[in-house]
């Protein structure tokens, strides 16, 4: 049997003994189903879910948000990592204010940002963007700096030129941690949208979350949560098949 699938049999052994064993105290009413509904309660509030299409509505919401934070944080971080990188003589006059920046935790800005944005669309944004904005940046940065000095020698003695030295050199060596930025910014991303789909939204897998605990209902939560946990591991493997097809002599 090929070794990938023997992997990822051998991870679904415990998360399988855990939902056996999270049955088995609800049957017997070891717990309060309002604080631990079952995970048969929970499949059900997720099929109700399903069926009236309501689920998908959060979900597409929540992906095209994160899709524009990326995107944005991407045009942002990257060329700018690109530039300090290749430019040293700027690192001195940026990095101290984003070496400040970075100390600050994401949810500190909340108050700010709806003080500036107000509650819709843009609030939750610019709360994407910050929080992925240093993984991707740093990550960038670090590809740059990190290139083997034997391959500038080489394209320094084949006289190619600054674009070409990039194209060629450059971005291929930091390519690699480049991928990693991007898996740890989705990674930051994903959670900072929730946090404010949590805070202020009509629709999103956060709004869900929280509809489910003012309406008490406990599945709701669970099956929020569940949505949340698997959709982020989707995306963190689609970037790391994504690296594997674009840098087959690089491990992810």
């Amino acid at each position: 049997m090929n070794e990938r699938i023997i992997r990822k049999i051998h991870g679904l052994v415990f998360p399988a003994l855990l939902i056996i064993l999270w049955q088995g105290v609800s049957y017997f009413g070891w717990v309060n189903p309002y604080l631990l509904p079952s995970p048969g309660d929970i499949i059900g509030a997720f099929t109700e879910l399903l069926f009236t299409g309501e689920i998908f509505t959060h979900i597409k919401s929540s992906l095209f948000r994160l899709g524009v934070g990326m995107a944005i944080t991407i045009g942002l971080a990257v060329p700018l990592g690109l530039f300090i990188g290749l430019f040293s003589r700027a690192q001195k006059f940026i990095t101290p204010t984003l070496a400040f920046l970075q100390q600050i935790p994401t949810i500190a800005w909340i108050p700010v940002f709806i003080l500036w944005l107000g509650i819709g669309e843009a609030m939750k944004i610019a709360l994407m963007v910050y929080a992925a904005f240093f993984p991707v940046f740093i990550n960038t940065l670090f590809g740059i700096q990190s290139v083997d000095q034997k391959l500038k020698e080489v394209a320094q003695a084949f006289s190619l030129g600054y674009q070409a030295r990039i194209i060629h050199v450059y971005l291929p060596s930091a390519a690699p941690h480049f991928f990693v930025g991007i898996r740890l910014g989705f990674s930051n991303c994903w959670r900072a949208l929730v946090a404010a789909e949590i805070i202020a939204s009509s629709k999103g897998l956060g709004y869900l979350l929280m509809e489910g605990r003012n309406l008490a209902q406990a599945e709701l939560i669970f099956v929020s949560i569940f949505i949340i946990g698997s959709l982020g591991a989707l995306i963190d493997y689609g970037i790391k098949y994504l690296e594997q097809r674009a840098l087959p002599w690089h491990k992810a």
